[in-house]
């Protein structure tokens, strides 16, 4: 009985040793993402608020830090971040990582020059044309589809920013943003009346996730907590207002 009881003692102490070593999740975001992460934003933008307080719902600690977009995605794959956020599915992402449950619906639309929005409804119309992503920028997987066969040139800045003046100064021909994100960044943009949104249907509708790396051996874990805390936060009324249209499973 002696030694049972000192191999349970042995067990409790290892366990609690375990937990003081315990250190907060290392999450990565970026910026210019406005409305949604942007490190001029209070709080760093709603997603970033969100993200904060659905770990802390259950109990998780977690310090999110700022970093290039790129920069930030290749910490990921290397495991020095656990997670990072807001981001939509691709193809080559679904292979690399693990998507939470969504946070928001995105709807996606083409952005161009004043005066080209009834041209670009036409079909074919892309057939040739140079589209603007910024370097780690996802696009829709039917635009991927066309970059891809040759009918659809990408030009890839180092900033998505970027592509509002190129653009305006005819390097390419068009872009593809959330109308929120479009919105954000004309309005603080100096050439803004000579950019315009294509109407009709949004391009692609599309939804920001949090991801972790599929080989983390931590993955499911991480991902478990926080969708536990995100549906907590939207049972209970408390994310960011932004944030509170429920989007598609």
């Amino acid at each position: 009985m002696r030694c049972l009881g000192m191999l349970l003692l042995a067990v409790f102490l290892s366990a609690l040793s375990a937990g003081a070593e315990t250190t907060p999740l290392k999450l990565v975001t970026g910026s210019d993402y406005a409305p949604y992460v942007d490190d001029g934003l209070p709080g760093g933008g709603p997603v970033t608020q969100l993200v904060r307080q659905a770990f802390a719902a259950v109990g998780v600690d977690a310090d999110i830090s700022v970093e290039p977009w790129r920069r930030g995605y290749e910490g990921l794959l290397a495991h020095r971040f656990d997670a990072t956020f807001p981001y939509i599915r691709t193809e080559q992402r679904q292979r690399e990582t693990l998507f939470s449950d969504p946070i928001i619906a995105v709807r996606q639309h083409l952005v161009v020059a004043t005066g080209n929005e009834r041209p670009a409804m036409a079909t074919g119309w892309m057939k040739g044309r140079r589209v603007c992503a910024a370097v780690g920028y996802g696009l829709p997987p039917w635009l991927d589809l066309l970059i891809h066969q040759g009918d659809v040139l990408r030009v890839t800045p180092t900033q998505q920013r970027s592509c509002l003046s190129m653009i305006v100064a005819g390097r390419a021909d068009f872009m593809v943003e959330d109308d929120r994100i479009a919105t954000a960044r004309r309005a603080t943009a100096g050439e803004r009346e000579k950019l315009a949104t294509v109407p009709g249907p949004a391009a692609s509708l599309s939804t920001l996730h949090l991801i972790v790396a599929r080989d983390h051996p931590h993955a499911r874990q991480i991902l478990d907590s926080f969708n536990r805390g995100l549906a907590r936060l939207r049972a209970e009324g408390l994310l960011p207002e932004l944030l509170r249209e429920k989007p598609p499973s």
